[in-house]
């Protein structure tokens, strides 16, 4: 590999969440300069894989909140037998959803600043923007994470509760 593939793959994979804008070397800059149309055009491609992710989570995320987690929380309480802890995972994991959708937009509008700048003439400006677009990617990243987890614990909860019957 070229060391000029080298050096930008050790630039753009050694941002670390919570870096502060940072100046760049010489050597950084000259690596996103001179690829600066293959990055963006990765840029573009994560831009359009993760828009397909989130419409996929955010339609799996509805479907598990609307068609059975709610009803299962409304049928327990129905039959006498609803538990304040399914009450209130279903309410986090309904914030969660939306605090999901909202992080994502974020992250979805600085991205779509980050490929629209001209890394060539604002090269430090396009530096610190992707610090800043990786750091919100990481956001979405903790909000998928922890609704996986309410989501199991859910499951776990719904479980116990079927033990008890």
């Amino acid at each position: 590999m070229p060391k000029i593939k080298i050096l930008l793959l050790g630039l753009i994979c050694s941002l670390a969440v919570g870096t502060p804008a940072l100046a760049i070397n010489e050597v950084q800059e000259t690596a996103v300069k001179e690829r600066c149309d293959t990055i963006k055009e990765a840029l573009k491609e994560t831009q359009k894989e993760d828009a397909r992710a989130r419409v996929y989570l955010g339609a799996f995320y509805e479907k598990i909140l609307t068609d059975f987690i709610t009803p299962l929380n409304v049928r327990l309480v129905e039959n006498n037998l609803s538990t304040p802890e399914l009450v209130e995972n279903q309410n986090k994991i309904a914030d969660t959803r939306t605090l999901f959708m909202s992080d994502f937009v974020n992250y979805q509008q600085d991205l779509e600043e980050l490929t629209m700048m001209n890394c060539r003439e604002k090269t430090e400006d396009f530096y610190n923007k992707l610090i800043k677009v990786r750091q919100k990617r990481k956001i979405v990243e903790q909000d998928t994470l922890k609704m996986r987890n309410l989501i199991s614990e859910h499951v776990k909860l719904a479980n116990q509760i079927k033990g008890k019957l």
